[in-house]
């Protein structure tokens, strides 16, 4: 109980919970909203937005929803940051594990690694691990999640 009132004392907390549900609310609503592909040809390319009634956030070049694949978007995005997080606890488990119990020079060794990994921006080998093994989904998951398991001290 204490946790949850200093949780909801920390305006930024309170703003990111809401934001947080505010994308799970539209990644479940994606489907009964927006029944047809979102990719698919809907209407005249670039529309304004709220001038045309039928699409909210009007449509981009090739005359798709934008409403609509901000809404399916939402669900690729929750995905790829849910299983990279669980990627990232997974490493880190792992490694503070091994580190922790055998102690000596391999947890030397795995510090110097988590260290190596701090010290290089994420977003730099992040793009070369997509740039090495490809774009899929899988890569750029388990990329992200990869990058992401040490986090600095700040």
């Amino acid at each position: 109980m204490d946790a949850a009132k200093r949780y909801f004392r920390s305006p930024a907390a309170v703003i990111g919970l809401i934001l947080l549900l505010l994308v799970i609310a539209m990644a479940v609503s994606a489907g009964f909203l927006y029944p047809r592909d979102p990719l698919a040809l809907a209407g005249r390319p670039l529309v304004w937005p709220f001038s045309n009634p039928r699409f909210l956030l009007g449509t981009d070049n090739s005359g798709r929803d934008i409403a609509a694949q901000i809404f399916y978007g939402a669900r690729i995005s929750l995905l790829i940051g849910g299983v990279a997080t669980m990627i990232a606890i997974l490493i880190g488990i792992l490694v503070g594990a091994f580190a922790g119990y055998y102690g000596g020079w391999v947890d030397n060794v795995l510090m110097r690694i988590t260290e190596a990994f701090q010290t290089l921006p994420n977003f730099v080998l992040l793009l070369v691990l997509v740039a090495v093994f490809g774009s899929t989904l899988t890569t750029v998951t388990i990329a992200v999640g990869v990058v992401s398991w040490p986090a600095p001290h700040g």
